[in-house]
């Protein structure tokens, strides 16, 4: 029992770490925020902090990555039990629903700052490509499951989900009036029929040859020769 509860003392600190990474992320900013405050939110020292991560950066995207609403909506997008395409209607209402999470706030702090450091700039991306396979993925299955044309690309969704996704945070930070729920509904309806398979993807009637234009038949009696009168 005490070897279990030892090996279990590191992740308890770990996630002690990044609920106060959180917390001092969301109050003073990535750039206001310092190792040693989030330390002392925590109740550790800052030697505990650089045993479970590199640096303020690494700490801040692992805050985005296991603390953030992405990281429930990843949950969500690797349920192969749902049905995608109640799956993709919950990720588009969960884009205009309610209240800002904090971490949504947090992550344009952290796309603001990441324009001035490029090692934060590319862990950023690195979360962000995670994300965007863990999206694909999904879009595979709904393609097995005749959600999605076979003539649409993955990635070309893909982008279009993350643009949803983004831009919805910006809109909601700025105030912008949200849609009313059911025309929303109603306009995720119609995106979904837009790239779901047509009928005629599913079995055409094969086409009969094609009868030879009139105008050859035309030009073979112009070159017979004509009979005297």
């Amino acid at each position: 029992m005490r070897r279990g509860r030892v090996r279990r003392e590191p992740e308890a600190t770990r996630d002690r770490l990044l609920d106060a990474a959180a917390r001092v992320f969301m109050e003073s900013g990535y750039d206001g925020a310092r190792v040693v405050d989030i330390a002392r939110e925590a109740g550790v020292t800052t030697g505990a902090i650089y045993a479970h991560f590199r640096d303020k950066a690494d700490l801040l995207v692992k805050t985005l990555a296991e603390r953030g609403v992405d990281h429930a909506a990843g949950v969500l997008v690797r349920d192969t039990a749902v049905p995608v395409a109640s799956m993709l209607r919950t990720l588009a209402q969960i884009t205009v629903a309610g209240e800002l999470h904090p971490t949504e706030v947090l992550l344009l702090d952290a796309a603001v700052a990441a324009r001035r450091e490029r090692e934060l700039r590319e862990r950023l991306g690195s979360v962000l490509r995670e994300h965007a396979g863990e999206v694909a993925g999904m879009v595979e299955r709904a393609r097995e499951q005749h959600v999605v044309a076979s003539d649409v690309s993955t990635q070309a969704i893909v982008r279009f989900l993350l643009m949803l996704q983004l831009g919805s945070i910006v809109t909601r930070m700025l105030g912008a009036p949200p849609p009313d729920p059911s025309e929303w509904t109603r306009l995720i309806g119609r995106l979904l029929e837009g790239v779901a398979p047509r009928p005629a993807q599913h079995g055409r009637a094969p086409r009969r040859g094609r009868r030879a234009p009139a105008r050859s038949a035309t030009r073979a009696d112009s070159r017979r020769p004509h009979q005297s009168s």
